[in-house]
């Protein structure tokens, strides 16, 4: 769906010689050019974080249109992408003067999780279905953005919560995976 969504501006990219991993770096730049605008040009914020979620979408259909895409380019992309998960909280505190303890744990929680849930990718462990908070929080933000309110602070809160315990889980599979497999070996 996505590839269809944003296929004339991939056409275009292509025809004029854009890499994908040029519009992922583009996407780091409007995200770190969101997060350091004065809290006052919120409008200016807003927009540069609608043009790196448009960069976060576009970059992988032109590597698939390019025959381009590999392993290489896909962690080149999750890391890209998981940087608004960092300084957006970041952002929250200096934009909306959202409490600072709490989106350290929102993205540290989140980081940690994600780091597991790859992990546990590669090893082949099924892990257990989880919520993925990311775009809602960056439409929350939008709107807090919009409207001049913390609302941001409850809802890292809540998920801080959440990625903290899914953390534990998915680090037990981990854990209990490779105990099994060091029985098995004996």
């Amino acid at each position: 769906m996505r590839d269809k969504l944003f296929s004339p501006l991939v056409i275009l990219l292509q025809k004029i010689g854009v890499t994908p991993n040029q519009v992922t770096l583009l996407g780091v730049v409007f995200l770190v050019l969101a997060c350091l605008v004065p809290p006052d040009w919120y409008k200016v914020a807003i927009v540069f974080i609608v043009l790196n979620v448009t960069c976060d979408g576009i970059d992988g259909p032109l590597a698939r249109r390019k025959g381009l895409a590999h392993p290489g380019g896909s962690l080149v992309d999750i890391v890209a992408d998981q940087l608004g998960v960092v300084f957006l909280p970041a952002a929250a505190i200096y934009h909306l003067n959202a409490f600072g303890p709490v989106m350290l744990l929102f993205s540290s929680a989140y980081l940690l999780f994600i780091g597991l849930v790859v992990y546990a990718n590669e090893l082949g462990l099924e892990v257990r279905l989880f919520i993925r908070s990311k775009y809602p929080f960056y439409v929350l933000y939008l709107f807090c953005l919009y409207q001049r309110v913390d609302w941001v602070t409850y809802f890292c809160g809540a998920f801080g919560l959440y990625y903290s315990v899914e953390s534990f889980f998915t680090l037990r599979k981990i854990y209990r995976y490779f105990g099994e497999r060091a029985a098995r070996d004996d």
